[in-house]
């Protein structure tokens, strides 16, 4: 009898503990967030990447009634955020940006995350426009000039990019294997990186996001064309690769991400804040001026397309092996 008392005792101490930090989870969930949280930029800062994150931290911020705090982890093709999520708490005070090139890397190197168990969808925000350009007194007016020039003399062109195999670098592989050029590529880890290497003559190219924007404006630098479905608002001058005569389109959303596990009350009220920034007239304004392209999916479709595109790259991937080894 003594025996079983110590044991109804035990297992009664063991409930109330265990109600107590439910209550105590919960209660921490409905007060999320009550300090600030970490944005992971997984580029370099200048580029356009780095002022859609404090523009849309900013926003975020007004809503959630706490800072968000840039943080920059360039490197390894853009993926140090999604490898960050991996093994950090799930309590939605530390986030990340998450491009395309999260669901590539896992089928070209070992990476430290998986994108289907390791990390909590929150929403899109953009879509990346590249643009393919040169400096403004560059000989080569179109796209196709270019691309002559460089298939006439193979290994003396080169071209830089964010990173290898990020979007912008696929669509320069793209037109190589069309047209049958030999050229370079010169991974750095932002636009804005890029963007000095072609000022400075070390390369002739440039594969760049919207980060390019002040530069044509300013006329210093001329877009040759651009690699989505259609043209940009603020390239309407430049054709797209399909309308150049290069079967190439690149699309590439920008998303918000957290840690696997992360709460359904936490990611809504995110989702909610991002949402609500997206539609702010200023912020939308300012994302214009910047040439970036908003877009955005809520967690459910987000989560959806994160599967789906997962398995789309592992096929661009192998067909691209393949070419590679022709």
């Amino acid at each position: 009898m003594k025996h079983l008392n110590i044991t109804n005792t035990f297992v009664q101490s063991f409930l109330v503990c265990l109600l107590t930090l439910t209550g105590q989870s919960i209660q921490a969930q409905d007060q999320y967030p009550s300090k600030p949280i970490s944005l992971i930029v997984p580029y370099g800062p200048g580029g356009s990447t780095d002022q859609l994150a404090r523009a849309l931290g900013e926003g975020m911020s007004k809503q959630l009634k706490q800072p968000v705090i840039i943080e920059f982890k360039p490197g390894a093709g853009g993926t140090l955020g999604a490898a960050q999520m991996a093994r950090t708490k799930p309590d939605g005070y530390s986030l990340t940006m998450l491009p395309i090139s999260v669901f590539r890397q896992p089928y070209l190197q070992t990476v430290t995350y998986d994108p289907l168990k390791d990390l909590s969808y929150i929403a899109t925000v953009s879509n990346y426009t590249y643009a393919i350009a040169v400096m403004a007194e560059a000989k080569w007016k179109t796209i196709n000039e270019l691309v002559e020039d460089a298939k006439a003399n193979p290994g003396k062109f080169s071209y830089s990019g964010s990173a290898q195999y990020s979007s912008n670098h696929l669509s320069m592989v793209e037109i190589g294997r069309i047209a049958g050029i030999e050229w370079t590529f010169i991974p750095y880890k932002g636009d804005a990186e890029g963007l000095t290497a072609l000022f400075g003559g070390h390369v002739q190219v440039v594969a760049s996001t919207s980060t390019v924007l002040p530069f044509v404006k300013s006329g210093k630098v001329r877009v040759l064309a651009t690699v989505g479905d259609k043209r940009p608002a603020d390239f309407q001058d430049a054709p797209t690769l399909q309308e150049a005569g290069y079967p190439v389109v690149m699309h590439s959303p920008l998303g918000i991400a957290g840690p696997a596990g992360l709460p359904s009350s936490i990611i809504e009220k995110l989702d909610k804040a991002i949402a609500t920034t997206l539609q702010d007239p200023k912020f939308k304004e300012s994302m214009a001026t910047l040439g970036i392209e908003l877009s955005y999916r809520d967690h459910k479709e987000y989560a959806a397309y994160a599967v789906k595109t997962f398995a789309q790259e592992k096929t661009i991937i192998e067909r691209l092996s393949k070419e590679t080894q022709k």
